[in-house]
């Protein structure tokens, strides 16, 4: 009789430890993907994100397009620098729980991402370039 008395205490002990496991996790929240999407052309793209930690309040917009007007105010050795197309990252900010939107920022990045190297530590493309040329096999003539 004492056997079937400590395997039933065992039993109940493992339902109740089993039972408070659960209890604790269902208060904690889950943990959030960064959601992203793509349209079906490849123009827009959209990600998600928060400006504190379990809060997503931020919405990043990428939008590839031609340009809307001739852009005189960039040039390059007398020459200005015409891109075909744009790419516009926006950022909107969330408010009121959602019912509000506010566009906090827009810039052009196709400009931005043609910078080979920019306040980045050692060591710099031009470096890592010359050091890939001078161990490259000769070719014989």
């Amino acid at each position: 009789m004492q056997k079937w008395t400590f395997f039933s205490m065992g039993v109940m002990a493992g339902l109740i430890l089993l039972l408070g496991g659960a209890l604790l996790a269902q208060g904690r929240e889950p943990v959030a993907h960064a959601m992203q999407g793509v349209d079906n052309q490849g123009k827009y793209a959209l990600a998600i994100g928060g400006s504190a930690q379990g809060l997503t309040d931020m919405l990043w917009v990428l939008h590839e397009h031609p340009p809307l007007i001739k852009d005189r105010t960039v040039e390059g050795e007398g020459k200005p620098i015409q891109k075909p197309s744009r790419i516009s990252l926006c950022l909107y900010k969330l408010t009121r729980n959602g019912d509000q939107m506010k566009l906090c920022a827009v810039r052009d990045i196709a400009y931005d991402v043609e910078i080979p190297d920019f306040n980045s530590e050692p060591p710099k493309v031009r470096e890592v370039v010359d050091m890939l040329r001078k161990n490259m096999p000769k070719e014989k003539d």
